[in-house]
């Protein structure tokens, strides 16, 4: 059994020369298809760095993010502070303590809105980190897949 193997394989492998016609015409449709779609290598290479760019850009957004939550979490009553001054700077514009006491009898009346806006903040601060992350990924996978399937015109 294994010299009938080893002679289909000694068979199937052996170098046999192509025949100079179909080499010639093979190699015609080839440089033309090399000339009928040229391969522009600087593009290629601004898609690279686009793309490494963009990875920086989406690793970066998302420190700075991280980095702000963390500041909020952590020092959110001097936040709260910066923004009641500011608050009262722009209270003595006219029609803005009109707005200011809407605002206030608006957000009375809402507490059950407030309690319910205050869950869907937490809800949305632990779920939109993963969801960010995940279109990132498919996002930048999917752009570089395809690169990769795209069928050679041969």
């Amino acid at each position: 059994m294994k010299e009938m193997d080893k002679a289909l394989l000694t068979q199937l492998f052996q170098d046999k020369p192509i025949p100079g016609t179909v080499l010639e015409h093979f190699q015609t449709q080839l440089m033309a298809q090399i000339v009928a779609n040229p391969v522009d290598f600087g593009k290629e290479k601004r898609i690279v760095e686009l793309r490494k760019w963009g990875i920086g850009l989406v690793i970066s957004l998302m420190v700075a993010g991280l980095a702000f939550g963390v500041f909020l979490w952590f020092e959110r009553n001097i936040v709260f502070q910066g923004l009641n001054a500011l608050w009262f700077m722009v209270s003595g514009l006219t029609y803005v303590s009109d707005l200011q006491q809407t605002g206030h009898v608006i957000l009375e009346k809402l507490i059950l809105l407030r309690e319910l806006g205050t869950g869907l903040s937490l809800l949305w601060g632990v779920i939109s980190w993963p969801i960010f992350g995940l279109v990132s990924v498919f996002v930048i996978f999917r752009s570089a897949n395809q690169v990769q399937n795209e069928k050679p015109s041969i």
